[in-house]
Order: structure tokens, then sequence, then C-alpha cells
């Protein structure tokens, strides 16, 4: 099993470049490209979360000319950058498993050795992330009626600050929820998320929980400096 993960893509509309000066669509593309031309080719791509930058239509038309040229299974889920029906709109063609309930977006893949589950964290009009009561309740379910599967988590918001100043205040607000079914289901061994635009890795109980970096644009990591600040570093795949 192996799996691709990228994430906070941040497409814009055509023609439009992210902050007026980074080509984020030309970009996103060549990593596609990289991504379709791996010799040892991953099981399936996930896509954790902001795909587009403003959530309009248009930027979501580029995001799904560029994302069909993928040569994978994809999974993918919202972040707080998307807007949930013109995502669903746009992502369901290409990844069927997403339903067509915009309030209640989750889903579980049982094709690999580990079971997948994929949740929506994103709060319209919030940058912090929020799980509710359903979403909740829908992992404890999953989690119960599958007690002998090894099970990983895809989520947009950690559960959890990461010591990012800059993105530890639009963490998941209530992700100790989630921490709290970590310690009543071992089977439940890895979280992983996007947001952080930057690789960061930490450990609660039995589970690994790793943010990954945007595959364009960072952010530098600062302890106590919560000023937003971006870089351009070079593309980033993080592989599982």
């Amino acid at each position: 099993m192996l799996l691709a993960q990228i994430s906070d893509l941040h497409f814009r509309s055509e023609g439009r470049k992210l902050y007026e000066f980074i080509d984020i669509n030309g970009e996103n593309a060549k990593v596609i490209n990289q991504l379709n031309a791996l010799s040892e080719r991953p099981d399936a791509v996930v896509i954790s979360g902001d795909i587009v930058n403003c959530g309009s239509p248009q930027e979501y038309q580029v995001a799904q000319r560029v994302l069909q040229m993928l040569d994978y299974p994809m999974y993918v889920i919202p972040g707080n950058h998307d807007d949930k029906q013109h995502f669903l709109n746009a992502m369901r063609p290409l990844c069927p498993q997403l339903g067509d309930d915009p309030e209640n977006i989750r889903y579980a893949v049982d094709d690999f050795p580990m079971r997948l589950l994929f949740i929506d964290t994103s709060l319209a009009g919030q940058a912090k992330g929020w799980l509710t009561p359903s979403t909740l309740g829908w992992l404890e379910q999953q989690l119960q009626d599958h007690s002998t599967r090894e099970t990983a988590i895809f989520m947009h918001h950690p559960p959890l600050p990461l010591g990012s100043a800059h993105m530890d205040r639009i963490a998941c607000e209530n992700g100790h929820e989630l921490l709290t079914l970590i310690e009543r289901f071992p089977q439940l061994t890895r979280i992983f998320c996007g947001h952080t635009h930057r690789l960061i890795m930490t450990q609660h109980r039995q589970a690994i929980i790793a943010t990954v970096p945007g595959t364009v644009h960072q952010v530098p990591y600062f302890y106590y400096d919560d000023t937003s600040y971006y870089n351009l570093e070079p593309a980033s795949v993080v592989m599982h």
C-alpha cells in the first residue's frame, strides 16, 4: 500500500495568480505531471483540503481541469478555503465517494490493508476547524464497527497545537474530542492533515499525527512569532 498526499493547492481562477505573484495554477499542474510520471506508482492520491483559494466556481473550474489529469484514484476533502457546495460540484466527478450532502462530507475507503476515513473539519466563514457532533458520531461508529482494522483518518485541520504560532490559532478548535477517540480505539494509528503548509509530526498515544506541506507555498515554522508569513520552497508531496 502506497499513498501520495498533497494539500493546500489554493487554485486561482484562469489567469489569476496567488497573492498576485505566485503562478499557483501552473505550479500545481507541474506537481500533477510529476505524480503521473512516477515509476513507482502510488495506489492513490489524497488531497487534504484547500483545493482553491477563494471558493469561487471559476477557481474550481481550473482545479477540476488540472486534477482530472491525475492518473490515479483520488480521494479529497475540503479545507477552510473551500466552499462546500462548489467543492462538491467540482470534485464529486473525480471522487464519487464524496456524496451529495455539503454539510456531511465524510466517507470510508476499504480497498487497502489500512482502513481510510475522510472527514470535513471546515467551518463556513471561519479559518479554524471544527468537528461537528454528527462527524464525531460517525467516526465513533466506524471505529466501533471495524475494531480489528488498523485505521487512518485524513482531515484538513490538525486536532491539536503543533507549535506553529501562526497556524495553531486556527487548528481544529475541538480536536481534543478526536484525541479521546484515539485513546478509546487502539486501531486508530494515523491522523494525516494539511492546513499548516509544513511537515510537522507528533504522537498521541498510539497515533502518529502529521501535517504535510502545501504543493507550492509554505508557512515558515516560528514557535513565538504569529505573523502571517509564506515562502516559496520546492513543491512537496508526502508518500505514505
